[in-house]
């Protein structure tokens, strides 16, 4: 096992941060100071060291400081080790910084670009993990980003890859600090958010003296949060923003995870839900339908743990060329593995519930493993909780006790959820001594490995062909770890199903059904109009997957949740009748989930309003009715899963 400490340095503009890295990965000490670039450089590497020296003194006795990180803001020449010419570090400009801290403490160094290092940090400990590649995008007073492609960092030939903060939006837009107008950076930096929201105010009120007022980038969340209709139509403006840059890096780089870092990831889905609404309409269908939007994991410690990276890659490099065996230059990457079996069980996914016992959703005793995000935004949906892609807090008002001990109640704020990082670092803590359990994290990262054998508890009780069934949420949305948990089930014996709403690339159906006994497929509406009211997607790539479903005879079950004011009528069914009994290949077979509303509590314990609030339940009778009109299309017809 890797023992050796590393430091990690985050070089900025106005301060430097420097943190003490563990073998396990974790900054276990920081210091910050001022960075004084106008010093020069032998001012700079002679503080850091006094630094380094303070904090080795902080690791185990007989543990060694073996190597060091350093990102800073670009143009960075990588393979130089040396900053270029960044505007806030006039000071340090051309020196090289890599061979003078190297020389100065007899240890390996690696420079790289700041959004690089914390681009690195999130691939290997952060959102990334078990992902082949990725894309991090930094929003703070600026905006940049990095990416990963096949477990590469793509850096073109002068290692300025990832400029997306200054690719233009709108022509005749704000004049950027670049020259050019309307860049990604007007939209959503964080300064920037502050001066939309300003002159909002200002045109809307110009007399107040509130409009007069200067706010932060903070301010307007809060703001937004609190209903402020100028600060949500900022919020929205920015999220639109990011999910039109988000979709053409998509197009271009042919990635599918997108990462938010820097600062303004704190607004949390004030952001991220507008971008992810905005990316199909930029960007081609087929591409949208496998875009995830997440927040960074591991939040400000990003360039720290990818500036340790770093250090250790530069380790495993000296020792390369010393002749001594150095093993992965990745250390500490969860993707070191022994055997193929290995690197399955390592692959790392989210989940909200793992629930055994149940009789639905496959033939016999199912598992059901519940993955966390989905991409739609069904009005009916009732697992809320499986929307967003990451962990995230509920609040269930009936076991809340109101038992004082923080000084506010919960519930007081818990109207629009823990959607921003000030309200999941507030109430967070909450979880862990909430005397009734009403306080709760939905959603914990794990291992397939972990996952498996959990399921395969079960398996005495599987008699009559159950097994595994893989829901959510939607877990092509999760695309490694659905295929690590199906490999790793098959090869332990098991029967395998799947829920899907069938909107992914027809690629990830391609790596998955091979492992698949039973793929039980949501087919919702015709008309893709309807459909992308009411599910916020239209239907083109589900019915195009349902069609490849056909040619290729996989394993499908088509159901139809049968939804009042959406669905629930004769028209519509005739039309879902009429196509999937013109697909050769495809059982003539349909199964209708009639709706309930048993999943609204949940919305409320997320924050969440529930849209389907008055719509009452199909009678048995009408859901007869209906099953008729199906019938006389020549389908078989069961109720339930």
């Amino acid at each position: 096992m890797n023992d050796d400490w590393v430091i990690g340095v985050d070089l900025g503009g106005t301060k430097i941060e420097i943190g003490l890295i563990s073998p396990e990965n974790r900054v276990t000490a920081r210091v910050r100071i001022p960075t004084n670039p106008g010093l020069g450089p032998e001012s700079l590497v002679q503080r850091i060291a006094a630094e380094v020296e303070k904090l080795s003194l902080k690791k185990p006795v007989d543990a060694r400081i073996a190597a060091l990180g350093l990102c800073a803001p670009g143009p960075v020449d990588n393979s130089a080790g040396m900053l270029l010419d960044p505007p806030n570090l006039a000071g340090l400009h051309y020196a090289p910084l890599q061979q003078m801290i190297s020389a100065r403490l007899g240890i390996p160094v690696q420079i790289d670009h700041d959004a690089k290092a914390a681009c690195l940090g999130e691939f290997y400990y952060g959102a990334g993990r078990g992902e082949r590649s990725m894309t991090y995008v930094i929003a703070g007073t600026g905006v940049g980003s990095a990416t990963i492609s096949n477990g590469q960092m793509i850096r073109g030939q002068n290692n300025t890859a990832g400029e997306i903060g200054h690719v233009p939006l709108d022509r005749d837009g704000d004049l950027c600090s670049c020259g050019s107008h309307g860049c990604v950076e007007t939209f959503i930096a964080g300064p920037w958010l502050a001066r939309r929201y300003q002159r909002k105010m200002q045109a809307a009120n110009p007399a107040s003296p509130e409009s007069a007022t200067e706010k932060s980038a903070v301010d307007v969340v809060d703001l937004a949060l609190a209903g402020d209709e100028l600060a949500r139509q900022v919020m929205e403006e920015a999220g639109s923003a990011l999910g039109a840059a988000v979709a053409t890096l998509a197009m271009v780089l042919d990635v599918d995870l997108f990462v938010i870092g820097g600062s303004v990831y704190k607004a949390g889905d004030l952001l991220l839900e507008p971008a992810r609404r905005a990316v199909p309409k930029h960007c081609y269908r087929s591409v949208g339908c496998g875009v995830r939007i997440v927040a960074t994991e591991i939040g400000d410690d990003g360039h720290l743990l990818g500036s340790g990276w770093m250090a250790r890659h530069a380790l495993a490099e000296a020792k390369r060329k010393s002749g001594v065996v150095a093993g992965d230059s990745h250390a500490g990457s969860p993707r070191e593995v022994s055997s193929e079996e290995a690197r399955l069980e390592d692959v790392e996914g989210v989940v909200f519930n793992v629930q055994h016992f149940s009789v639905h959703d496959g033939p016999g005793i199912r598992t059901n493993v519940f993955f966390k995000g989905c991409p739609l935004r069904c009005a009916w949906c009732c697992n809320p909780e499986s929307h967003r892609f990451q962990p995230e807090l509920a609040l269930s008002s009936q076991q809340c006790i109101r038992c004082g001990q923080f000084g506010d109640i919960c519930t007081d704020e818990w109207s629009h959820g823990a959607v921003t990082q000030s309200q999941r670092d507030k109430f967070g803590p909450r979880t862990e001594v909430c005397p009734g359990g009403a306080m709760r994290w939905l959603g914990t990262r794990r291992t397939a490995g972990d996952v498996v054998n959990e399921v395969l508890r079960d398996t005495p009780f599987y008699t009559g062909g159950g097994g595994m069934t893989l829901t959510g949420g939607e877990p092509t949305a999760q695309p490694n770890f659905a295929e690590a948990l199906l490999r790793l089930a098959k090869r332990a014996g098991l029967s395998t199903a799947m829920e899907t709403c069938g909107h992914t690339r027809w690629k990830v159906f391609e790596r998955l059904l091979p492992h698949l006994d039973l793929v039980l497929f949501d087919l919702k509406h015709m008309d893709p109009e309807v459909h992308l009211k009411w599910t916020g997607v239209d239907n083109e790539v589900i019915l195009s997957n349902l069609r490849h479903m056909a040619e290729v005879k996989a394993p499908v079950t088509v159901r139809v949740p049968l939804i009042p004011g959406f669905n629930a009528d004769e028209k519509s069914l005739a039309a879902i009748a009429h196509f999937v009994a013109g697909l050769p290949g495809l059982e003539k077979r349909l199964s209708l989930l009639p709706y309930h509303a048993m999943g609204k509590a949940k919305y409320a314990s997320l924050g969440l309003p529930y849209r389907m609030d008055g719509e009452d339940m199909l009678s048995p009778e009408r859901v007869q009715e209906l099953t008729r009109t199906l019938e006389a299309e020549q389908i078989e017809v069961s109720i339930g899963s």
